[in-house]
């Protein structure tokens, strides 16, 4: 009888300690499982375009993932008027001339140590666009003026744009991270008379803020 007793004891024990080991091992992998976050951010700063320093303004949104590594799609937008004097292609080599530019695309990324309250990420943005030059038409303070006399495109080209940046993020929320930026923006692909790929490229810098689950 205490040797039957003896047994049951034993065996109790064996599947106890191996019930413990595989909880042990259900913990690790859960450790190890995919964390998927993803965000919203708005961001505004000042940049370099055409020898003259100006506002821009974007939105991207991003996935997330092990809170190392993230993409998603972006876009840009160069706010208000860059004027400059140059050729409006029509026998005047000095006429009053405004530059608009815009592009849209995506980012990659990578994060360093986002548990920290204050860390680093790199994003690079990989974007295609368009550069317009209008005329000054004098008429910018007028509500209403005839069709005739609306701006129409000296010249106009399609872009590529490949942003490196540098982003130092603020942890001050579980779901609100903003941030410093600064970057550089290479154009290719313009082929203008008034303005070079040179002449669009340029630093940047601004800040962000990050809204969704991290």
């Amino acid at each position: 009888m205490k040797k039957i007793s003896l047994i049951l004891l034993l065996v109790f024990l064996s599947s106890y300690s191996y019930t413990q080991e595989l909880n042990t091992i259900v913990k690790r992998d859960t450790s190890k499982a995919l964390i998927i976050g993803g965000y919203g951010e708005p961001f505004i700063g000042i940049t370099q375009l055409n020898n003259d320093w100006g506002i821009m303004a974007g939105v991207k949104g991003g996935i997330t993932f092990n809170r190392s590594f993230g993409f998603g799609p972006i876009a840009k937008v160069n706010i208000g008027f860059w004027e400059f004097q140059g050729n409006n292609l029509n026998f005047n080599d000095s006429a009053n001339l405004e530059l608009y530019m815009g592009s849209v695309g995506v980012f990659v990324e990578y994060i360093f140590k986002m548990e920290n309250k204050i860390h680093f990420s790199i994003p690079v943005n990989i974007m295609v666009g368009g550069v317009a030059i209008k005329e000054d038409s004098g008429v910018k303070e007028r509500k209403y003026y005839d069709d005739n006399k609306k701006q129409e495109a000296v010249e106009s080209a399609g872009i590529f744009v490949i942003e490196p940046e540098l982003n130092v993020d603020f942890n001050i929320a579980k779901f609100f991270i903003p941030s410093l930026k600064i970057g550089y923006r290479a154009v290719f692909g313009s082929q203008l008379v008034n303005v070079t790929d040179q002449n669009l490229s340029g630093a940047y810098v601004g800040v962000g803020l990050r809204f969704g689950k991290f």
